[in-house]
């Protein structure tokens, strides 16, 4: 008969625990026996549970360790893709608006194009039919004065003594000798004068004929080339999208990253103070040397071609400096410059009133424009003992042109 395997290990542990007899075979498991019987059960198995559980603890613990050190990156990465993706969404909603707000702008400046022309149109052809009627009457006036040239040659052929034909003839009356007398001399002297002025006459009025029909001209290709450039404007491709209300977005001079310090320029410039200060809430701001009247200016150049919409100006930071009055200019090349209207008339705008309000002004009609030009028409001026400086801050706001 085996003996079980516990027997046999309790056999072991009882070789230095008790005394027994080799010869008998029972001895040892008797001594097992008594060794098993003087043990404590609970205790060793206690510990064994105890030994496995914080194994098996440990090897959670590094399986978590592990899944934690592989999960938290991808975690990060997901939520920096998530953050990425919503600024991506937002910037491609703002420029969908933006692109939005152009379009509508677009369109609605061809629409009053092509109405201010149509109505030009009308004009310059009620102009020319007037000319035209104008024209017509100078050539009636003009065959009439001929005919009496033609008229007043005869009589002076006549009183010379030439005939139709060229000869010579004499010309009597009764009772007087053949020798011309002071009258006739007088008479032909009168007549000469007549004919001289009514030459001039009719060379004004072939002159005159001949600048209206030049004028004309000029009208009617004045108009032909509008024509070209309404079709052209008509067949720009557009993009087809819907319109949207909203082109006031900043266009950069509150970063230096989007419009440089190079492109923002001045007049003059104090030595601490250059143009670059002139950005909306900057702590410099931009000033110029002391002064009791301006004619000073301040510019900055967009890059590109925008739709300029509002402009907010702000006092200087220091020394109660601020304009308090106005205009603006715009170009597409920094060399030729368009004053901004207000029905036909050049608009003045109403600056600010302390060194750090913020006034914004609405320009209806918007400009397109790449470079913008503030002219200080006035400014803040202390009593005669302080400096009297010109300095402001300012933005413009609008959108992209696009096309």
């Amino acid at each position: 008969m085996r003996r079980p395997a516990f027997l046999t290990l309790y056999s072991i542990f009882a070789l230095g625990y008790c005394q027994f007899d080799f010869s008998n075979p029972y001895s040892a498991e008797q001594c097992a026996s008594k060794l098993a019987c003087s043990m404590n059960y609970s205790k060793v198995f206690d510990a064994k549970i105890s030994e496995l559980t914080y194994h098996h603890n440990l090897d959670l613990y590094k399986l978590r360790s592990f899944f934690v050190e592989k999960i938290t990156p991808l975690e990060r990465e997901t939520e920096i893709l998530r953050t990425n993706t919503s600024t991506i969404l937002q910037g491609f909603g703002r420029e969908i608006s933006n692109v939005y707000t152009t379009l509508s702008h677009d369109r609605e400046f061809i629409n009053n194009l092509t109405r201010g022309l149509y109505d030009l149109g009308k004009s310059l052809h009620s102009e020319i039919a007037f000319r035209m009627d104008d024209v017509h009457r100078l050539v009636d006036e003009l065959r009439g004065v001929q005919n009496n040239l033609a008229l007043l040659q005869f009589q002076v052929n006549v009183l010379k003594g030439v005939n139709v034909t060229g000869t010579t003839t004499q010309v009597t009356k009764p009772g007087q000798s053949c020798k011309t007398d002071n009258a006739t001399l007088e008479e032909l002297s009168e007549l000469k004068t007549n004919n001289t002025f009514l030459e001039r006459v009719y060379s004004f009025a072939a002159n005159s004929v001949k600048r209206l029909t030049s004028d004309v001209a000029e009208r009617d290709r004045q108009i032909l080339a509008l024509q070209q450039e309404i079709r052209a404007l008509q067949n720009r491709p557009g993009v087809p999208l819907a319109s949207s209300s909203t082109c006031d977005l900043p266009l950069g001079l509150g970063n230096s990253s989007v419009i440089p310090d190079s492109d923002i320029s001045a007049s003059e410039t104090h030595v601490n103070y250059v143009p670059a200060g002139a950005r909306i809430n900057s702590q410099a701001g931009w000033y110029t040397n002391d002064k009791s009247r301006s004619q000073d200016w301040i510019q900055v150049d967009l890059g590109e071609k925008k739709h300029v919409t509002k402009v907010a100006t702000q006092g200087a930071p220091c020394c109660d400096v601020w304009v308090t009055n106005y205009t603006i200019q715009f170009s597409k090349d920094g060399v030729q410059w368009t004053d901004y209207q207000e029905q036909c008339q050049k608009k003045y705008f109403s600056g600010n009133t302390d060194q750090n309000t913020i006034k914004l002004q609405t320009l209806e009609p918007p400009i397109v424009a790449r470079f913008v030009r503030i002219n200080v028409v006035d400014f803040n001026r202390k009593s005669s003992n302080a400096n009297n400086y010109v300095g402001m801050r300012f933005e413009l706001y609008g959108c992209s042109v696009r096309f």
